[in-house]
């Protein structure tokens, strides 16, 4: 198994276990916050399992009628994500505005904090881990999956502040805390829409990316120019469009020059599937000189 279908599988079953843990002390204790907070992790189940979806659906080879593969799945997979976020964030804004004024008394303060702070650094390393391999991989539905993870820590942290202020008197730090932490949580699922939006509409890839490319064809021998450079995201995959001039007259040494090009790239960036060169033979200026002959 793939490390990034594993780092998914995984993420389910760690957070399964988290929302059952939560739900059960929550409701015994009385602590609305990890009853809400145990529902807030349901939620990331119902994410983890679709980035292992949008994965599988990923892999899945080209057909005719889908010609350049189904890597865009992992990003229709993050977008969905990024609205579940903007959902969770809304949903703690909202409690949270309704538990002001409310004095609700915690019956097991010591056994619903010790969970809370489990969960709390739970939900870290497994945020850790999911960007890792997320980022190892080029998977954009894992790295999304877990910046979700890692604004829930926010969430986890909130719950834990509202437990031990609802221990000491505080009734108010807990929602007040909920409300600063959704703002946490929308500006994650902004930044995670907009990077899976802009591959869906094909946006360049980043500027560094793109030099570096042109750097390695550059340095190819037999390359004179580059007229063309055009590179977008798929998926975790990347299609490269270039266009070069070349010296060479021969048609069989230029074909040569496009192989040689294209497997130095491929060796130096990662994840790249496919990549499209056009070679224009290189123009050279011809200067006629006249001399009167009389």
């Amino acid at each position: 198994m793939e490390r990034d279908k594993k780092a998914a599988l995984v993420s389910v079953c760690v957070t399964a276990v988290l929302a059952a843990v939560k739900y059960v002390v929550g409701t015994l204790s009385g602590s609305i916050a990890l009853v809400a907070d145990a529902i807030h992790s349901l939620t990331d189940v119902i994410s983890s399992a679709a980035v292992v979806i949008g994965l599988k659906i990923s892999d899945r080879k080209p057909t005719e009628e889908f010609p350049y593969g189904f890597y865009k799945a992992e990003n229709i997979v993050s977008l969905f994500l990024a609205l579940l976020i903007f959902y969770a964030g809304y949903e703690i804004v909202l409690t949270s505005v309704k538990k002001f004024g409310e004095a609700g008394i915690i019956t097991d303060t010591p056994s619903a904090l010790s969970i809370a702070l489990v969960s709390l650094a739970a939900t870290m390393i497994l945020s850790s881990y999911k960007l890792r391999v997320g980022r190892d991989m080029n998977s954009p539905s894992l790295i999304a999956d877990g910046k979700h993870t890692r604004a829930d820590t926010y969430a986890s942290a909130a719950v834990s502040a509202g437990i031990l202020g609802n221990c000491l008197g505080f009734y108010s730090l807990d929602p007040a805390a909920g409300i600063i932490v959704a703002l946490f949580i929308f500006r994650s699922g902004y930044e995670i829409a907009h990077d899976s939006i802009r591959v869906l509409l094909d946006a360049s890839i980043d500027y560094e990316s793109l030099d570096r490319i042109r750097e390695i064809a550059s340095e190819t021998n037999g390359v004179r120019t580059i007229r063309a450079i055009k590179a977008r995201s798929s998926g975790k995959f990347i299609f490269i469009e270039l266009e070069i001039t070349t010296n060479l007259k021969n048609l069989e040494r230029a074909h040569h020059l496009g192989d040689r090009v294209e497997e130095r790239i491929k060796s130096e960036i990662k994840n790249v599937d496919r990549i499209l060169i056009h070679i224009d033979p290189e123009k050279r200026e011809i200067v006629r000189y006249a001399v009167p002959c009389t």
